[in-house]
């Protein structure tokens, strides 16, 4: 685009003068008639202010390019076409409205030149009968002149006669009496003529009266048509004023807009800051709780010496089952919640993009109509310079008569075409109203649906206020797991203690019974079957140990695969974070969510270890228990070193031994068969192990594939709700804008209605105007049909009076030549008689 201006301001300031100065010449060629101002002049400046015109539309252009790209980086437009075929409408509306307002210039120019031939052919009949009146004068004065000639004809001839013969004064008497009838007939004829003359001097004043009524009439007219032009310039100034208000408010939108857009901007920043900074504290947590972890696995290696955990491992298993069922049980409530919240995103992005739609319909209908009216502006004063050249072009066929009636046929013909396009006007005017009325229909169903999509809002806020709360409570019980899982290390820091004060005192128990074996062999034998006893059950215990090594690697690397998908999970969002360059609130609760969820199954797992170390304590307890029973054998066996030294004494006391011996092989008989027990059980329960490990693996599986499902639901929900949020955004704003174009909606249909108002009176005015001219052309056609009937009868009775008068003079030169001839005649015969006479006088 080669331009002449860097500012667009300064382009329409020359455009208002150019505009300003083609009004000027135009005001002037139609006040001056002597010629000062020429058409090449105006329309040079009419080429101008097109040129102009051009340029700023132009710039409306690369403005409405340069618009659409941003719209096109910022949002992803939808249905185009539509919006292009409803512009396209418009633009044809537009052009014709601009189309009947040229041609209602151009008949109104057309007009104008019509009452100036009118004007002229006034002049023209004015010379005429001016014209016509000398040459009546003329006709009498050469007639007067005739007459009296022929009076000095007659007395000259009279005389000689007289002179020459005294007879023929009889004659002459006859032909004077003859002379004065012809004269008496000649002025009543000449009286007729002068009455007849006076009539036709009467039907020319008549016509010259109706002559200045028509000029009244059409000077009437042109003020008139001068007016309506002056109200309608008024008009389209004040529409030009309106659009560059409009384009005004247009630019403080699209400046608030952008405003907008960057505090937007910097709240997504300080909320992904905020984001980043939670989550790093929660991977310092994590961390923290992963360093606990480890301690507590650290302490748990540490009690492994146990043999009565089988029994309970079922228990343990079933909770697992259990925990691991109301997890399934949750992870499904979940998906069917995440299902849900993907319906109603769904359906709020149907009725955000129906938003959207209209919202870029109604700015592309504004866009549209900035243009229209620019184009319509460009085209107006095209079609006022080709009025302008076509009253030229009139004005030089001023002294042609002849083309009048032909232009009045066309004039007939195009009032008939202004009515039919006044029709269409009204036409258009209805389809204007009927889509201004749509136009409301359609922002009204976009406040209803803004309304619902804000319900719906307000609904997802309370499921989120609800997800809140329950994440609230899911850390509440993690808290509680934290302090029973401290509370039940420190019970294992006291268990370790008494552990070691027990084995401390097995320690002495063994140097006393390595004391006592020298001297009661009985007892040492009895020791060592207590020590065997005691190996066994180590035994029984490493392998009971040995399991529960293996259940707990088995845990462990559930617990690790769970950490693993944690770790997954947070590299996960921290991408989607990088990502998205920040979400919401609502995504934030969404992944604390998550998390949480994380969590409670991580509490369920905590929960399985608790009962563990229950049944731990449980085992250890049992232990001291045994070790009680043990330092009770010590104290027995320190009675024994007593009944040694005693042994006469004490038999007594030997048989209670011998009867406490036996109670022990029973015993040791009974924990032989509970051991037997224990080992069936063990095998029941590695049986069961295996199952559980098998069905753990399948639920790991299972919660891999709802995880991933859950990742994609999660992601398609963070996409959703920026998607949301975004369009949340757009939406206010688009609720914002729709306000303010209603207010000018409400505005242009006032303008509108007004115009349409005015154009309804101009039309009735012009309409009237028609009318009467069409009248005046009546008046005016039998008026000239009157005076050419008149003229025609004049002419024929001027002709006929003529040649009247032509015979009556020739008849009379007739008789006068034949009065001469037959004078000649008498002279003739009586000249011999008079010169006989004569000279025979003289002979005489």
């Amino acid at each position: 685009m080669t331009t002449t201006f860097d500012d667009r301001t300064a382009l329409e300031e020359a455009i208002d003068q150019c505009s300003n100065t083609v009004r000027m010449l135009q005001d002037k060629m139609r006040s001056d008639k002597s010629g000062a101002v020429r058409m090449e002049d105006v329309a040079q400046e009419v080429k101008k202010l097109v040129g102009l015109r051009k340029e700023l539309q132009a710039w409306k252009q690369q403005d409405e390019e340069d618009e659409n790209n941003q719209q096109v980086e910022e949002e992803t437009p939808e249905h185009e076409d539509v919006a292009a075929e409803e512009v396209e409408e418009l633009v044809q509306r537009t052009e014709k409205l601009e189309g009947v307002v040229a041609q209602a210039d151009s008949k109104l120019t057309e007009l104008e030149t019509e009452v100036t031939q009118i004007e002229r052919t006034k002049e023209a009949m004015k010379y005429l009968v001016g014209h016509k009146e000398e040459r009546k004068v003329e006709t009498e004065t050469v007639e007067k002149p005739k007459k009296k000639k022929a009076t000095k004809v007659k007395k000259e001839v009279e005389s000689k006669v007289e002179t020459e013969t005294p007879s023929s004064t009889n004659v002459e008497k006859e032909k004077k009496e003859e002379k004065t009838e012809k004269r008496a007939q000649i002025s009543e004829k000449m009286e007729k003529l002068a009455v007849q003359l006076e009539d036709e001097r009467v039907k020319v004043q008549q016509a010259e009266e109706t002559a200045e009524k028509l000029q009244q009439s059409v000077d009437a007219l042109t003020e008139e048509k001068k007016m309506a032009v002056a109200q309608l310039t008024t008009e389209l100034e004040a529409e030009r004023e309106k659009s560059q208000e409009m384009h005004k408010a247009e630019h403080r939108l699209q400046e608030k807009l952008n405003d907008t857009v960057a505090l937007i901007t910097k709240e997504k920043d300080e909320a992904i800051a905020t984001l980043k900074a939670e989550l790093e504290t929660e991977r310092s947590n994590l961390d923290k709780a992963n360093q606990s972890r480890e301690e507590r696995n650290k302490l748990e290696k540490s009690v492994t010496t146990l043999s009565e955990e089988k029994s309970e491992l079922e228990s343990k298993l079933q909770t697992a089952e259990d925990a691991g069922k109301t997890t399934r049980e949750e992870l499904e409530k979940v998906q069917a919640q995440l299902m849900s919240i993907k319906d109603e995103k769904e359906t709020r992005e149907t009725h955000l993009g129906k938003l959207w739609k209209n919202i870029e319909d109604l700015q592309l209908a504004n866009k549209e109509l900035t243009e229209q009216n620019a184009t319509i502006e460009a085209d107006a004063k095209a079609m006022h310079t080709e009025a302008e050249k076509t009253i030229a072009e009139h004005s030089s066929y001023q002294d042609k008569t002849e083309t009048f009636k032909a232009e009045l046929e066309a004039a007939t013909a195009e009032i008939t075409t202004l009515k039919a396009d006044k029709e269409k006007l009204a036409s258009d005017l209805s389809a204007i109203v009927s889509k201004s009325s749509s136009s409301e229909e359609r922002v009204q169903t976009l406040e209803q649906e803004l309304e619902t999509a804000k319900k719906a809002a307000q609904e997802v806020s309370t499921e989120l206020g609800s997800l809140r709360a329950s994440s609230q409570d899911a850390d509440s019980k993690i808290a509680s797991t934290e302090e029973r899982a401290q509370s039940l290390e420190k019970e294992l820091e006291v268990a370790k203690k008494s552990a070691e004060d027990a084995s401390a005192e097995l320690g002495a128990l063994r140097s006393s019974t390595k004391d006592a074996e020298s001297k009661v062999s009985s007892s040492v034998e009895r020791i060592q079957t207590l020590e065997q006893e005691l190996e066994t059950a180590k035994r029984s215990a490493e392998e009971v140990s040995t399991q529960r090594d293996a259940l707990r690697a088995s845990t462990e690397k559930t617990e690790q695969t769970h950490k693993e998908e944690i770790e997954k999970l947070t590299a996960q969002i921290s991408e989607l974070e990088a990502a998205t360059g920040g979400q919401s609130e609502e995504l934030v609760a969404e992944l604390e969510k998550a998390k949480n969820a994380a969590k409670a199954a991580l509490a369920d797992k905590e929960e399985t270890a608790r009962q563990l170390l229950e049944m731990k304590d449980e085992v250890i307890r049992l232990k001291l228990e045994n070790e009680k029973a043990l330092s009770q054998a010590t104290g027995n066996s320190s009675q024994v070193k007593k009944l040694a030294a005693d042994l006469e004494a004490r038999t007594t006391e030997l048989k209670k031994a011998k009867s406490q011996y036996d109670g022990l092989v029973s015993q040791r008989t009974n924990a032989e068969g509970q051991l037997q027990d224990l080992r069936g059980v063990a095998a029941t329960s590695e049986e069961l192990l295996k199952k559980a490990r098998t069905s753990l693996l399948e639920a790991n599986e299972e919660l891999k594939n709802a995880r991933e499902h859950t990742v994609k639901w999660k992601n398609s929900a963070q996409a959703a709700k920026t998607l949301m949020n975004a369009r949340i955004a757009d939406a206010e704003s688009a609720a914002k804008h729709l306000k303010k174009a209603r207010a000018d909606a409400s505005a242009a249909s006032a303008a509108r209605s007004q115009l349409s108002s005015s154009l309804e009176a101009k039309e009735k005015k012009v309409a009237k105007t028609k009318q009467e001219l069409a009248n005046v052309r009546v008046e005016l056609a039998e008026a000239l049909e009157a005076i050419e009937v008149e003229r025609t009868q004049s002419k024929q009775a001027h002709a006929s009076q003529v040649s009247k008068i032509r015979e009556i003079s020739e008849q009379a030169v007739a008789q006068l030549n034949s009065q001469v001839q037959s004078y000649r005649l008498m002279l003739m015969v009586l000249l011999p008689i008079l010169v006989a006479v004569f000279i025979y006088a003289i002979s005489n």
